[in-house]
């Protein structure tokens, strides 16, 4: 094993805890997409290599921390527009990547070095979730952060490679991306920038004009159980869906593949990709693997290599997020990378300014990671007026309160008061709780006019107070505040996590809870050391958790005091069990999923180690996922015997 470097580890743990819960939990980015996913990528490498030393209380703690670390997906959809919000009843959930073949190959290995790959190709587009009621099209759903996205349906029954109804009498969910072929953007659009930000832009539009020239491929299904993945493609191939170009082989085959397309095949597609997706061609071990971090292990992303571009930075400006980090923005020659434009890419912390060298002046490399985010590479030619780097601002651009020196962070300390943290800290609320059609928009409005500048201030709006804003009407300000009302009882985890303190999630808050300190009377008692003991918590998280409830307190007693409650877990005769739905059923998935949450039990997205209950449609299937839940001792019950379970006391 290579030599282990655990201090690198907990370095990387103190940032990344940060980054997931701002970003996968708060939208909030504190760090560039390029970097947060440089990071992720490493520490799922110390990952594979950490191995706890036995009867090391240290080595358990760090090792709760990176799993939970690794837990989190998501990014919410825009909770301004225009489209309805629908929650998934299958969630979107995405794929662990990797991005050379010697990572693959140690995919490979953890997948107990399967004999058959599925291999296709890995679509750059705009993920669509597609829901048939027998055999019609009801629903197309984007992914937003996986739970919620927006309702298209009207748009998407425009575009090609939908069916309106199928040829079998089908219910359930097929999974796709819309992509805009490059005959159509050269067509129909060739002043777009390139095809997926046209796809973007073009499939969500309220008139849905050119949504016709867009086009879906579809990848998965839900609803229908395959032995294979060659059966799954071809069976949706059946009911009238295009699908990616798809391949079986062995490692070798996948690793082959991967090259070809990046040195020929690439080009020749009429859709953009940014790689291949591999898996388990049988269904069966696939599922049965489980899931890591809400992805699946049996799948993996087989991403291509960045392309990049030397330009000048012309100039550098600093932004302020809305935890008070300020950020360093170079502003640069424009750049193509894959058909985009580029002139701008974060230069994440002054830190790494100073590392690399950065100034006005310089000429740099830039990459397009991922093919979507550009980021500053290295510095190929100092700025010819100086040898040093940017300078820290002493100032905070937005409020003018002067900055603090956190590390290789810059900070804006004046968090009352500084307008992106004030927006910061309703946002997190407003998302923790799932509160709909309250976006910045309407945030921004209500900060700009002195209404609000916290979390209880809104709750003590009346209609009057919104009407006086601009463009707002009587009947959109009732909207508002009737939304508003639906969220006056909270949990407990939800309002702490709510609450904006930095590193604290819901997982964290979830896992005091678990630990039976069950009211917020017990939680704001408890001292550094008791906080320390809880699994998941090391001394530095335990000490800023606490300390967030000392700098909040008066935060709390306000928005109690503004008539949100906080309400008990519900507790139930499925307390401390565990339920994952599967196929199509008489009653709502959604449902079905409330029914379990009502009674104290807990949903699963898919079959893995620790489920106690598969709900399938028949439990004597012989279905890959069927065979799966077997081979972990899970049960197997039918709707009818889950209901009957739900009834019992």
């Amino acid at each position: 094993m290579p030599k282990f470097d655990k201090k690198e580890l907990k370095q990387l743990l103190d940032k990344v805890d940060a980054y997931d819960d701002a970003y996968y939990n708060e939208n909030k980015k504190l760090v560039s997409d390029a970097e947060y996913d440089g990071l992720k990528d490493r520490l799922k490498t110390l990952s594979h290599d950490f191995e706890p030393q036995e009867g090391s209380k240290t080595d358990e703690k760090l090792k709760i921390r990176l799993d939970d670390a690794l837990s989190r997906v998501g990014a919410p959809p825009p909770k301004d527009g225009k489209w309805k919000k629908v929650q998934h009843e299958v969630p979107m959930n995405s794929l662990n990547k990797v991005n050379l073949p010697a990572e693959l190959g140690d995919w490979h290995k953890k997948c107990g070095g399967a004999r058959e790959l599925f291999i296709t190709e890995k679509l750059d587009g705009i993920s669509i979730s597609l829901r048939y009621q027998n055999g019609k099209l009801v629903l197309g759903c984007t992914r937003g952060d996986g739970e919620v996205g927006e309702d298209i349906t009207r748009n998407v029954r425009k575009m090609k490679g939908v069916p309106h109804t199928l040829s079998k009498d089908f219910t359930g969910h097929i999974r796709g991306e819309i992509v805009l072929f490059h005959s159509d953007w050269k067509k129909h659009m060739p002043d777009m920038a390139n095809p997926r930000n046209a796809a973007s832009g073009i499939s969500k539009r309220i008139d849905g004009h050119q949504t016709e020239h867009l086009t879906v491929l579809v990848y998965t299904i839900d609803g229908v159980d395959f032995d294979t993945e060659v059966e799954c493609f071809e069976y949706m191939k059946s009911l009238g869906f295009n699908v990616p170009n798809f391949h079986t082989g062995t490692l070798d085959d996948a690793n082959k593949l991967w090259q070809k397309y990046m040195d020929e095949n690439r080009e020749t597609l009429e859709y953009d990709i940014d790689g291949l997706v591999v898996r388990i061609n049988d269904r069966a071990k696939q599922l049965a693997l489980g899931e890591e971090n809400h992805r699946p292990k049996g799948a993996i992303a087989f991403k291509f290599e960045a392309p990049e571009a030397r330009t000048i930075i012309r100039n550098i400006v600093c932004q302020v997020g809305d935890t008070g980090q300020i950020t360093p923005v170079a502003e640069f020659d424009e750049v193509e990378l894959l058909g985009a434009k580029v002139k701008r890419a974060s230069l994440h912390n002054f830190g790494l300014i100073k590392q690399l060298g950065v100034n006005i002046g310089a000429e740099v490399l830039v990459e397009r990671a991922n093919d979507v985010i550009p980021y500053i590479k290295k510095v190929t030619t100092k700025a010819p007026d100086t040898n040093e780097s940017f300078g820290i601002p002493e100032k905070c651009p937005s409020c003018g309160a002067p900055t603090v020196r956190v590390g290789e962070y810059v900070i804006c300390p004046n968090k009352s008061d500084c307008p992106p943290q004030v927006l910061g800290r309703l946002n997190k609320w407003i998302k923790e709780l799932g509160i709909l059609e309250w976006g910045e928009s309407i945030l921004t409005k209500l900060i700009d006019s002195g209404k609000v500048e916290d979390v209880a201030d809104i709750y003590k709006l009346k209609v009057q107070d919104i009407t006086s804003l601009e463009r707002m009407g009587e009947k959109g300000a009732k909207n508002l505040l009737e939304e508003l009302d639906k969220y006056r009882a909270v949990t407990l985890e939800n309002f702490l996590g709510g609450l904006c303190i930095d590193g604290v999630a819901t997982s964290t808050a979830k896992a005091i809870i678990d630990a039976g300190h069950d009211t917020l009377d017990k939680i704001l008692g408890l001292s550094v050391n008791q906080l320390e003991s809880i699994p998941g918590f090391g001394e530095k998280k335990a000490q800023a958790f606490h300390d967030g409830l000392v700098e909040n307190a008066n935060r709390i007693e306000a928005i109690l005091n503004a008539g949100v409650s906080i309400k008990a877990r519900a507790k139930g005769n499925l307390t401390g069990t565990s339920f994952c739905f599967t196929g199509s059923m008489d009653t709502s998935r959604t449902l079905l999923q409330k029914m379990v949450e009502e009674a104290g039990g807990t949903v699963k997205n898919s079959v893995g180690k620790g489920l106690t209950y598969l709900v399938i449609a028949d439990p004597n299937s012989t279905s890959s996922k069927a065979q799966a839940a077997r081979k972990l001792d899970v049960k197997l019950l039918s709707e009818s015997d889950f209901l009957d379970l739900v009834k019992k006391k």
